[in-house]
């Protein structure tokens, strides 16, 4: 497997997992496992955050397997069908590898909290997508992706805390605006590592460049605007879930939603602000310092 690879995927042992359940966790630089919402992690409540790992692990493997590059199309397929017969609570034949545990895990406790499964059922058929798609012709197209694949986490982490049904839709808001933000961040790896680029083909033809241009060393003027209106729609989609907060059972889980929007609205300035083909930089510790603050008084007010 090669290094570049590594830096990308491998260990991912999640996935952008919606508010309020914020422990996202996602590869950086070297391979080491990077946490999207650090501070909002760190206000989970234990149960919670174990309930979020075990969704993580479980998207961690599915893109595992989607993104793997040396793996062949027909045997990704034969893996993602192995954990579809996981999830439908079948026994693994053969053994049980990382994959086959992860999904048993996630069913398992789909089970103990009385919730169906369509969920990972969806997550499975995004995975599958990634494997014969490679581009996507318009937001729409990109859109439809993330319902798949992204708002699925969104609601199954917006169950475990105990929301119910009344922001079920900001919970899915959250979860995909976040997911565009993470594609954005990454599309110079994706298109360089997996010839995979999610941001849509209309996009870079309106501003006058090329979906080839994320090779380049430097991000173009053309190319910045492909990135910040990506940017300005993930703006958009956690906006709409502002006041999720409101609906969860305890203060603390509460703190940690607002938190993760105050994060999530953080990274896209810094996205907008930096160079993705040279790499952008976290907000330093003053900045942390208003995120914490910033979600504290909104958890509070909630």
């Amino acid at each position: 497997m090669v290094r570049e690879y590594t830096a990308i995927h491998d260990h991912t042992k999640a996935a952008n997992v919606s508010t309020p359940s914020p422990s996202v966790q996602r590869p950086g630089a070297g391979g080491a496992t990077r946490v999207l919402f650090p501070l909002a992690t760190g206000r989970l409540p234990p149960e919670l955050a174990d309930n979020v790992r075990i969704l993580a692990d479980y998207a961690g493997e599915l893109r595992t397997i989607a993104d793997h590059p040396a793996l062949e199309p027909e045997r990704k397929q034969e893996r993602l069908a192995a954990l579809a017969t996981a999830i439908r609570g079948d026994s693994a034949a053969g053994g049980i590898d990382d994959g086959l545990r992860a999904a048993h895990t996630l069913r398992h406790l789909l089970e103990s909290r009385g919730l169906d499964f369509q969920d990972p059922w969806q997550m499975l058929q995004a995975a599958e997508l990634d494997i014969a798609k490679a581009s996507y012709p318009d937001w729409s197209d990109l859109l439809a992706w993330c319902r798949y694949w992204a708002a699925p986490m969104g609601r199954m982490a917006y169950r475990f805390a105990g929301g119910g049904d009344s922001a079920i839709g900001q919970a899915e808001s959250f979860a995909i605006g976040a997911e565009v933000l993470f594609l954005v961040e990454h599309a110079p790896a994706h298109h360089r590592w997996l010839g995979r680029v999610y941001l849509p083909d209309r996009w870079f033809r309106e501003a006058g460049c090329d979906t080839a241009d994320l090779g380049a060393a430097q991000a173009s003027t053309e190319l910045r605007q492909v990135f910040v209106r990506a940017v300005g729609e993930a703006r958009r989609l956690i906006d709409a879930s502002a006041g999720i907060e409101g609906s969860l059972p305890t203060r603390r889980h509460r703190v940690a939603a607002a938190t993760a929007r105050a994060e999530a609205l953080a990274w896209a300035g810094a996205l907008e602000r930096g160079d993705l083909l040279t790499g952008v930089n976290g907000p330093g510790f003053a900045r942390r310092l208003c995120i914490g603050m910033a979600g504290m008084l909104g958890g509070m007010r909630s």
